[in-house]
């Protein structure tokens, strides 16, 4: 028996440490509908709201700008649509925000399913990479060429262990990585699927349950940023002319601010401290959600921003055809005439 009441406690420690409870609340009542919420805003919500609605216009356009480049001046179609995946990041993730903002009920889900995104989003990077290098056999023996093994000392953890050992650039190597980023999406999906379960079957006694699934996703989550770091790590120098650090770079600072501000700096000081108070209709945690989402649109603004100005066509080999299209004439035909004239040595020394 006092194993039983040791673990019990164990368990109820856990969870006020993972989700802290709303301590300057009493009687709280189920968190409102969307209708009812938006029918009683108070008046720093219309603010917020106004604002997280003007930056999410902002995004959709700056995004429609990046589909039309990519569009026009990628002529490889796989690697445009790799790329098209990665253009929509931003826009779903501010939506998603927006969404919960709107409707506090959806918002566990919509963090669900902007998480998902992401995780689609960090294996098109790793794809992209091997799509860049020529494929996966071409990925290896260039790092095998350049005597450049695989360094395991990787964030988020790994990379606070200086006497990991290294491991050899072989196919089998980089596959292994690959999936250790594509088992994420999927346990994710499996989680959002036992979440709609939950509501379906236990409707407003549901809450807890899709808190603690989110927690016991973050293993798979973590997993999935250390593949994506260690593949990336080594690519560095290789695949600088098309800027794909730094489009690794916006997916990874993006998915920081997506997943971690939420847990560890609203709920565990801000709500912990009575930082972040109760509302008429919200609790302190729905309340930090609701905070916490407008401040996500805010990142995801200035992140979209700054991605329209550092990856822009001139800066980046991806876009092939506005490198031609800012190539002199004389050169263009420079280049035609040497391959009309190599193509007739050839025929000449084939008759």
């Amino acid at each position: 028996m006092a194993d039983g009441s040791r673990d019990v406690a164990a368990v109820r420690l856990i969870e006020t440490l993972m989700i802290p409870s709303d301590k300057n609340c009493s009687d709280r009542m189920d968190t409102p509908s969307a209708r009812e919420f938006l029918t009683n805003l108070e008046p720093f919500q219309v603010v917020l709201l106004a604002i997280a609605g003007a930056f999410t216009f902002v995004v959709y356009s700056l995004a429609l700008v990046h589909w039309h480049y990519v569009y026009s001046f990628v002529s490889i179609e796989t690697r445009r649509n790799k790329l098209y995946w990665l253009i929509t990041l931003f826009p779903v993730s501010t939506a998603s925000c927006l969404v919960g903002m709107l409707a506090p009920r959806t918002s566990l889900i919509m963090t669900a399913l902007g998480i998902l995104y992401y995780l689609m989003c960090l294996f098109v990077i790793v794809s992209l990479c091997r799509h860049l290098f020529g494929g996966r056999s071409s990925f290896s023996n260039t790092l095998r060429f350049d005597s450049r093994p695989i360094d395991f000392r990787s964030p988020p953890f790994c990379c606070l262990l200086p006497f990991l050992p290294t491991a050899k650039s072989s196919e089998k190597n980089i596959r292994r990585l690959e999936w250790l980023v594509l088992q994420a999406p999927v346990v994710r999906a499996l989680i959002i699927v036992s979440d709609i379960i939950a509501v379906a079957e236990m409707r407003e006694s549901a809450k807890t349950f899709l808190r603690y699934s989110d927690i016991f996703s973050v293993g798979s989550l973590l997993l999935a940023i250390f593949g994506v770091h260690t593949l990336a790590r080594v690519t560095s120098n290789k695949l600088s002319d098309y800027c794909f650090m730094t489009v690794f770079r916006f997916v990874d600072v993006s998915l920081l601010f997506f997943t971690a501000q939420q847990p560890m700096l609203f709920q565990n000081i801000l709500v912990r401290f009575d930082l972040i108070k109760c509302g008429p209709l919200l609790s302190a945690q729905e309340n930090a959600t609701f905070v916490c989402n407008f401040v996500i649109i805010c990142e995801m603004f200035v992140l979209s921003l700054l991605a329209t100005i550092l990856l822009a066509p001139r800066r980046n080999a991806m876009f092939d055809n506005y490198c031609r299209l800012k190539t002199p004439q004389s050169l263009q035909e420079a280049e035609e005439s040497d391959m009309v004239d190599n193509d007739s040595v050839q025929f000449i020394r084939n008759t």
